[in-house]
């Protein structure tokens, strides 16, 4: 019994527990608000910048400004491995963490650095246009938004808008 009383978190840990929720909160009303892909002064990659290569982080920014935003498609375009991936890894943790193996995190951290290695090199894999993975251009995402827009006009459109807006 005296055990289990020692597990309750600390008024500390809480504290900080309570903090950082609020940041991450903040952190994606500013990423709602102010939508990556559309402002430039959040920071780029510096990887990117020097090298052309995209970094495994890459898009990171802009795939969580689109799943604030609602936008999952975008946000998996972005970066998928944090979209998809990181729920997994953080449940995997979380299970982890909750049983206290340590044994087995070794194997848990290789498994994930070489999931990330590989994600960084198959995202700047050479092909004709791109790479699959690599998060769109913003030329990239106006050129697919306007022939997504294109697409899903009906004929006959342009009549009605103009018809209401006169």
């Amino acid at each position: 019994m005296f055990h289990r009383l020692s597990r309750r978190p600390s008024s500390r840990k809480l504290a900080v527990g309570a903090l950082l929720l609020l940041l991450f909160i903040a952190a994606v009303l500013l990423l709602r608000r102010y939508d990556p892909a559309e402002y430039s002064f959040y920071p780029k990659c510096t990887l990117y910048q020097t090298t052309g290569l995209h970094c495994p982080g890459c898009g990171a920014t802009r795939a969580v400004g689109a799943l604030a935003a609602g936008r999952l498609r975008d946000a998996i375009r972005y970066n998928p491995l944090l979209i998809l991936g990181g729920p997994i890894i953080a449940v995997i943790i979380a299970l982890k963490v909750k049983q206290e193996e340590e044994a087995s995190w070794t194997l848990f951290s290789i498994c994930v650095v070489a999931v990330v290695i590989t994600f960084a090199i198959a995202r700047n894999v050479p092909s004709p246009t791109r790479s699959i993975l690599a998060p769109p251009t913003k030329a990239q995402s106006e050129k697919a938004s306007a022939f997504k827009n294109s697409q899903s006009r009906k004929p006959g459109a342009f009549l009605i808008h103009t018809a209401h807006n006169e």
